[in-house]
């Protein structure tokens, strides 16, 4: 009967194939009693030769994954290399040698506790995802000194590895012609065993709980996206996940040929296609997946989950991270966007009938000031760091914008005054998301350096529809013929007035439904990151005449169902 386990989804794909579990060696614990390393010369001796050894593999370990999987990666490794040569970290071992005359092996291990507490103490998941970093790193002097070696995962046929743990440098070492995944245990989705997985390819499920049950050569399922495990699969299930496994399959394909093309039309039109993040975990997606850019960057995960609104300096170093990855790619960054589906308890916002029809997004700014100053200063100190494009949500009216406007203008005064460094090319943009924004489009249009069109709220707020309320989904689907009419206005306007435009909703990312708005003088689209491959390929082989000829045919349907009809006929 088949058993379904959840984990922690580490490594997209999914994985079938017999268990193997894996069982390190693992060397006696227990530390001798203080006294007993009765030389201590001789321990800070053998110590200095396990050092020495360590270093070498760990400097093997890291110019192997810079060879195989890039420096970014590699330097998983050089942070290794910098603990083992760490002075303090080196002058806590001698100081449990020398002074609490402990034997090597347990100076290595104590030091790595008094480490390892540390990191816990600093109640950070990417911190204590570095736990993992420091235990591997104790392992392999443990065993050095001991004189063992490390287990080998020898693997006789393809399977998945169980285990309890892998180190990142047992993950390096996976043998990709016969590792089809993994599954752990214990571990999290940030650790760096889980970031090799998902450069290496390798579908990983971890922090299942106790596994010691599993069979040497179980059949496993294991997927990746959701964190599923099936153990003795039914034939159904099998023939499920074998057809979700070569659909997954043709997308890689989709990402190794079209990750890295720059994204033109057949005529070789240019159309920006940039990813939406909601978090700094969705920036390894986005590079693999070969995005343009950042299209949009909701920046409500920092003001979620806490008790105090994240300081200047807190947003700056989040804003100044995430324009450096991109090395000089544009980020799009919305100021804050909540109310609605999203509240803050520490703003204290007052219970309304209708929250989406409410105080939220720019109007919230703009009534607490403080709260939308403090985000300016720190997306403005952190220009310089990469090319930032600023978007203000739910703008309705002109007064709001000048209003907003208003407040840049002096927070970039005082900023200057301070002698703080800004960029001069940082562009400034709003979202159409409200029907009275693209009616106004042109007055708007001649304020910011771009539009970015929400679809979601905008046919939300077109069709007078509450987009989380199921009884009125059906006036949420696909792109209706008022909202596509909405569009071509905002479109029209942006053009007149020399100001790219670009959509960022859920559409967007629609195989079919993103031509229409090529075609109507869309020039950037930003999407989830796993789907711009898919919209790249498309892109490719349209030209913008053909757009354009699509999207004046699909402005005089009347209804969405038509709408998406006639553009699949397209392409079928």
């Amino acid at each position: 009967m088949a058993v379904m386990l959840q984990g922690i989804p580490a490594s997209a794909g999914i994985a079938i194939g017999p268990a193997f579990f894996f069982e390190p060696a693992v060397l006696n614990q227990e530390p001798l009693s203080a006294g007993c390393a009765e030389d201590p010369e001789n321990e800070w001796y053998r110590f200095t030769l396990a050092l020495d050894k360590a270093r070498d593999e760990v400097a093997a370990l890291r110019d192997k994954t810079a060879a195989e999987l890039g420096p970014e990666k590699a330097e998983i490794f050089a942070s290794h290399l910098s603990i083992l040569k760490d002075p303090e970290f080196l002058a806590e071992v001698r100081r449990n040698i020398f002074e609490s005359h402990k034997d090597a092996a347990s100076a290595v291990r104590e030091t790595g506790d008094m480490f390892i507490g540390l990191m816990k103490q600093l109640e950070d998941e990417l911190f204590t995802g570095r736990i993992h970093d420091i235990e591997d790193i104790v392992g392999r002097l443990v065993l050095h000194i001991a004189g063992s070696e490390a287990s080998s995962l020898a693997l006789v046929q393809p399977s998945v590895v169980a285990a309890v743990d892998l180190t990142p440098s047992q993950t390096a070492q996976l043998d990709r012609n016969l590792v089809l995944g993994f599954i752990t245990e214990e571990g999290s989705a940030v650790s760096h065993s889980s970031i090799l997985a998902r450069s290496l390819g390798l579908p990983a499920v971890v922090g299942l709980g106790s596994l010691q049950a599993l069979a040497q050569g179980t059949t496993i399922i294991v997927d990746g996206t959701s964190g599923k495990v099936i153990l003795d699969p039914e034939p159904e299930m099998l023939m499920d996940y074998e057809k979700k496994r070569r659909v997954y399959e043709l997308e890689l394909g989709l990402i190794k040929e079209y990750a890295g093309k720059p994204s033109l039309t057949r005529d070789g039109t240019t159309i920006e296609i940039a990813a939406n993040i909601g978090s700094l975990k969705d920036l390894e997606a986005v590079q693999r997946n070969g995005a343009d850019g950042i299209g949009l960057f909701r920046t409500e995960f920092m003001f979620m989950d806490r008790t105090t609104m994240p300081t200047e300096d807190e947003q700056f170093e989040v804003y100044k991270h995430v324009l450096s990855r991109m090395q000089g790619k544009p980020v799009v960054i919305r100021t804050l966007d909540v109310g609605g589906d999203k509240q803050i308890p520490y703003i204290h916002l007052e219970p309304e009938t209708n929250p989406f029809l409410g105080l939220r997004a720019i109007r919230l700014c703009l009534q607490k000031e403080t709260l939308f100053r403090t985000q300016i200063r720190a997306l403005l100190r952190a220009s310089p760091y990469g090319k930032l494009r600023i978007l203000l949500p739910m703008i309705a009216t002109l007064e709001e914008l000048k209003k907003a406007k208003a407040l840049l203008a002096e927070e970039t005064a005082a900023l200057k005054q301070q002698q703080i460094p800004i960029s001069d090319d940082w562009e400034l943009g709003i979202m159409i998301e409200i029907p009275s924004a693209a009616l106004i489009a042109e007055s708007l249009a001649s304020e910011v350096d771009f539009f970015s069109i929400g679809t979601n709220d905008l046919t939300q707020y077109t069709m007078a529809a509450d987009r989380m309320n199921r009884s009125v989904a059906y006036l949420n689907q696909g792109l209706s013929p008022a909202v596509l009419r909405l569009v071509e206005m905002t479109a029209r306007a942006a053009k007149a007035q020399g100001i790219w435009i670009g959509v960022c909703g859920e559409l967007a990312g629609d195989p079919d439904l993103f031509t229409l708005f090529v075609g109507l003088g869309v020039t950037e689209l930003s999407m989830g990151a796993a789907a711009i491959p898919r919209i790249r390929s498309r892109l490719s082989k349209i030209t913008i005449g053909e757009a354009e000829h699509w999207a004046q045919q699909a402005r005089n349907l009347h209804s969405s169902e038509a709408i998406h009809t006639f553009i699949s006929g397209v392409f079928s």
